[in-house]
């Protein structure tokens, strides 16, 4: 199957990593994996991705503080999605100001990942 997507995972839970690292894979889409806000930043600055997958709460700074720097560095072509296991709403038309696109809940489905990669990436 032709890679339909690149894409970048920031997550630094390994087994949520993985789950959603297959999930995409099923999709057709080319993977790459970083386990801090750090590495995921120091991938954004020497490749370009489609979609970037980063989880709400990680050790040094999170999902938001990732989606502002993308939005600040003008990397607009990236769509970006805030994965998290919180429960409570989270104000989507606020987390646009900052950049990302849609939230995505943990433990990841496939259909839930599908259905968002197909919706804001076609």
């Amino acid at each position: 199957m032709n890679t339909i997507f690149n894409v970048l995972i920031i997550e630094d839970n390994s087994e949520l990593r993985e789950n959603l690292r297959r999930c995409l894979l099923k999709l057709g889409c080319d993977v790459s994996i970083a386990e801090t806000a750090e590495g995921g930043i120091k991938k954004l600055q020497t490749y370009q991705y489609d979609a970037v997958f980063a989880s709400l709460c990680l050790h040094s700074f999170g999902g938001r503080g990732i989606a502002r720097w993308v939005k600040q560095n003008e990397i607009n072509e990236t769509k970006f999605f805030l994965t998290t296991s919180w429960k409570g709403d989270l104000e989507l038309d606020l987390l646009k100001v900052d950049g990302i696109h849609d939230v995505i809940r943990k433990p990841f489905t496939f259909n839930e990942i599908r259905d968002k990669v197909l919706e804001h990436l076609g």
